[in-house]
């Protein structure tokens, strides 16, 4: 078990990564992405992943790390978190970002499904295509019908996810969500970044803004056109579908600005509800207050 660790979450345009490195210029520290969308190496500037310079300092880590068409979870990116812990034990860890499902692995609240290899999630979805989803339902009724129950049978991503874990591993998601993950820190100085509802969606609208005119059409173009894989994870990062339909002329530019703005906002009231309910031992402080909490708990 490692000494000391700093969690910062909270929603998107919160000021996490902005806090982290004005934390890390105090304290010798390392900053780890705790993103699920920013672990990937495309998309960089749609997922607003720090700069090029900044992923290249070496205080900055799991960033871009995860080669495309390649899958992240929280057992991949577990097994990475470990793997630098152990090189820079000198270094206290200041996690960041919106994923509250990394975050809470870190504090043994998460089960440990191991990582799926992608030829077997391939295989699964294979057979989605050629027999769909009512037959693979109807498989996963017959060998886990408790997390069945709990999911929609038009919900292939977690359909195929099941299945492939069954085939993988032997065990069905049910066990696998019986068990914890072990707690990584003897000592945790988690925040959770707060602000006023009207303020945030302020910060919202302008971080959308800047995305939207910061190439980021460009670099969707680029990624469309050389895209291998269908029902990845990255495909799903907020804004992705909304700038794909006015690359195919389906909606204007107008359009297009405010339904990102307007999906991003919704992604803030399901991090915040995370937070709220999941995150356990946090500290929901306010952004001003939040270097000074850290630097006097350190």
């Amino acid at each position: 078990m490692f000494p000391l660790a700093i969690l910062i979450g909270g929603p998107t345009a919160s000021g996490k990564s902005d806090l982290a490195f004005k934390i890390h210029k105090k304290i010798p520290s390392l900053i780890i992405n705790a993103d699920s969308m920013q672990v990937y190496d495309k998309l960089h500037k749609l997922t607003n992943s720090p700069s090029v310079e900044e992923i290249k300092d070496s205080y900055c880590k799991l960033y871009n790390f995860i080669k495309y068409p390649l899958l992240c979870d929280l057992g991949v990116w577990l097994k990475e978190v470990r793997t630098i812990l152990k090189k820079n034990s000198e270094k206290i860890p200041i996690f960041v970002g919106g994923t509250g499902l990394y975050l809470d692995g870190l504090n043994g609240q998460i089960s440990p499904v191991p990582y799926i290899p992608r030829e077997i999630v391939k295989d699964v979805e294979k057979i989605q295509k050629s027999k769909g989803n009512v037959y693979l339902y109807n498989e996963l009724m017959n060998f886990d019908p408790d997390y069945a129950e709990k999911i929609s049978k038009n919900d292939t991503q977690r359909i195929i996810r099941s299945l492939s874990v069954k085939i993988f591993t032997g065990k069905t998601l049910t066990y696998w969500h019986s068990i914890k993950t072990n707690k990584i820190f003897k000592k945790l100085i988690y925040i959770i970044v707060s602000h006023e509802r009207v303020e945030l969606y302020e910060k919202i609208n302008t971080r959308c803004c800047k995305i939207y005119n910061s190439e980021c059409i460009d670099e969707i173009k680029c990624f469309i056109k050389n895209d291998m894989v269908t029902n990845h994870p990255i495909h799903k990062a907020i804004g992705f579908q909304t700038f794909k339909s006015n690359i195919e002329g389906v909606i204007d530019n107008d359009l297009t600005l405010e339904k990102f703005q307007i999906e991003t906002r919704n992604y803030a009231k399901r991090q915040i509800t995370w937070f709220k309910n999941r995150s356990i031992g946090a500290n929901f402080l306010p952004y001003n207050k939040v270097e000074d909490f850290i630097l006097k708990n350190f």
